[in-house]
């Protein structure tokens, strides 16, 4: 038998932070224990890398829920796919199971090559 509050486990999208979803767990109330999952901000991470960050934060012992919002949800259900001990459903949030631009994908290794911090600035 599952106890409350369930374990919900958030997974930001493309601002990495998951402070996104603070208007998420106000409206949630005393309904999950909520975690969310930062990704580092200063420096870019493949999917490879981001999963197994992932994967050494989830809970422990405990029954939990994962949810991907947008850029995590192929990262969310390649978790899933593996089936941690604990997971026991899965949330998918504006996201996409492929890259919508299979373009941007390709140069993602030039993304990677250079830290964020020396990527160039627009002069406004």
């Amino acid at each position: 038998m599952l106890e409350y509050p369930i374990t919900l486990v958030l997974l930001p999208g493309m601002d990495g932070t998951g402070s996104l979803f603070r208007p998420l767990i106000d409206q949630l109330g005393n309904g999950f224990d909520v975690r969310v999952i930062s990704y580092p901000t200063e420096e870019a991470l493949g999917y490879e890398a981001l999963e197994r960050m992932v994967l050494s934060s989830l809970p422990r012992g405990e029954p939990y829920i994962l949810l991907g919002e947008s850029f995590s949800g192929p990262l969310a259900i390649s978790i899933s796919a593996v089936r941690p001990p604990g997971l026991i459903g899965l949330v998918l949030c504006s996201t996409f199971a492929v890259s919508p631009r299979p373009a941007v994908t390709a140069l993602w290794a030039l993304v990677t090559a250079f830290p964020p911090r020396l990527a160039p600035t627009a002069a406004l």
